[in-house]
């Protein structure tokens, strides 16, 4: 075998083995931003689920008042106007008692069918509020441990992108966490920690490195 071959054999091996080390990268970098997007989600659920929660808890708990203050009005209308069908009940004319004591028993009827239905209108705010109450638990019972997940997550994908955009030259795309509904851009803006989803693995590095030159040259 000549030199010539030699030296061609061995270029080969080397552009496979450089090969080999970019596919590596590519399914690294691959495998860390799908686990870094299903650990956001799974985050964000948590938050959704209390936040969820507290707005079920405080719009049953608004309900319930409510009901509480027509329930209070239902029974004192009906009350004063069964106070006025009373005084014919003991009525001389009997014709005039008989008809009071009709519409007292119709009165009583129609009060009772008022507040069964307010009465009914409560027990389920009450289960709303149950169930509020049931997502917050739930929410919280997970919130640490995805939002731990999320940081380990993180991590791992921050070093494969960085390894990716070493070997293949290319520009990781950046993992944007999951959009929250309207009304809860606050809360997602909080677990974003202050991150800028749509700075790329470059920049970031870069930022990282200035931070550390600054901190070499406060040394000096």
């Amino acid at each position: 075998m000549t030199a010539l071959t030699l030296s061609a054999t061995a270029q080969s091996t080397a552009q496979d083995k450089v090969e080999a080390a970019k596919q590596k990268a590519v399914t690294s970098y691959e495998a860390a931003r799908k686990k870094l997007d299903q650990a956001n989600h799974k985050a964000f659920m948590s938050d959704s689920l209390i936040e969820v929660g507290n707005r079920q808890i405080q719009d049953a708990d608004n309900l319930i008042k409510d009901l509480g203050e027509a329930r209070k009005l239902t029974v004192k209308s009906f009350a004063e106007e069964r106070k006025g069908f009373n005084k014919f009940i003991k009525d001389e004319d009997m014709s005039v008692a008989k008809q009071a004591a009709a519409d007292v028993k119709a009165l009583d009827k129609q009060s009772a069918d008022s507040l069964k239905r307010i009465d009914k209108a409560i027990a389920n705010a009450k289960k709303m509020k149950a169930k509020g109450e049931a997502n917050v638990a739930k929410g919280k019972g997970s919130q640490k441990a995805n939002q731990q997940a999320v940081k380990a997550a993180e991590e791992k994908f921050d070093a494969a992108a960085e390894n990716y955009e070493k070997l293949t030259g290319a520009v990781a795309e950046p993992v944007t966490t999951k959009a929250a509904p309207a009304g809860k851009k606050e809360k997602a803006d909080k677990k974003s920690k202050g991150d800028d989803d749509k700075v790329s693995r470059s920049e970031r590095r870069k930022d990282k490195k200035n931070r550390h030159d600054d901190d070499e040259d406060e040394e000096d």
